[in-house]
C-alpha cells in the first residue's frame, strides 16, 4: 500500500526531473554563452584572427580550446571524433581554455603569454577561474581552428546530457546532433 508521501513523490518526480534536466541545460548554455562571447573579446583585444601555441600573432594556431573535464565518448559513430582529441602540451594543438582567456599561458607557459602591453594588448583575464565542466561533467570544446577563414562554423560545445558526441566538428551549417548543445562563435 502506498503511503500519502511515496504517491506525492510518484507524482512528483517526473516534473522533479525534468526541472533538473532543464536547470543543467541552462547553466550550460550561460557557460557556453559566456566561453563564446569571451573568444570573440580576447581576440579583439589582441587583434589577431586565432589562439596561437606561442601567443604571437604568426605562431602556429591552435585547433582546439577545451575545459576541465571529462572526454565525452562517441559510442554510436554519428558524431566526430576530432571533439574527443587530448590536450596536447607538446603542440599545444589542443590547449586548456583557461590558459588562454583567464592565465595567459598557452600550452602552459609563461614564454608563450600574449602581449600584455602595446598597441593591442591581452587585457584578461576573460574567465573566470577554473572553466569548469559541464553540468555533467564533461568538457566544453571550441573549434577554434576555423577562425582563420573558410566556410566552417565555430562553435562552443557541449556533448550534452549522454554525454555522447553525436555532432560534426567542420561544416558549414554546423547543427548539434541529439541532445549536444552548441552556441556559434562569429567572428
Amino acid at each position: 500500500m502506498l503511503t500519502a508521501t511515496t504517491a506525492l513523490v510518484a507524482v512528483l518526480m517526473p516534473t522533479m526531473t525534468a526541472t533538473i534536466a532543464h536547470a543543467e541545460t541552462t547553466v550550460a548554455s550561460t557557460a557556453m554563452t559566456d566561453i563564446q562571447t569571451q573568444v570573440l573579446e580576447m581576440l579583439n583585444d589582441v587583434s589577431f584572427t586565432s589562439f596561437t601555441i606561442t601567443g604571437t600573432s604568426g605562431g602556429t594556431h591552435v585547433e582546439i580550446l577545451v575545459s576541465d573535464g571529462d572526454i565525452p565518448r562517441d559510442v554510436s559513430g554519428t558524431g566526430s571524433v576530432e571533439w574527443q582529441r587530448p590536450v596536447d602540451n607538446a603542440t599545444g594543438l589542443v590547449d586548456f581554455i583557461e590558459r588562454h582567456l583567464v592565465t595567459n599561458n598557452p600550452r602552459g607557459n609563461a614564454a608563450n603569454d600574449y602581449p600584455t602591453t602595446g598597441g593591442s594588448p591581452w587585457r584578461g583575464a576573460y574567465l573566470s577561474a577554473p572553466v569548469n565542466p559541464d553540468p555533467w561533467g564533461n568538457r566544453y570544446a571550441v573549434n577554434v581552428e576555423f577562425l582563420t577563414g573558410g566556410n566552417q562554423d565555430v562553435v562552443v560545445f557541449s556533448a550534452g546530457p549522454d554525454e555522447q558526441i553525436d555532432s560534426a566538428y567542420s561544416q558549414n551549417g554546423l547543427t548539434p546532433g541529439d541532445d549536444d548543445l552548441m552556441a556559434l562563435v562569429e567572428p
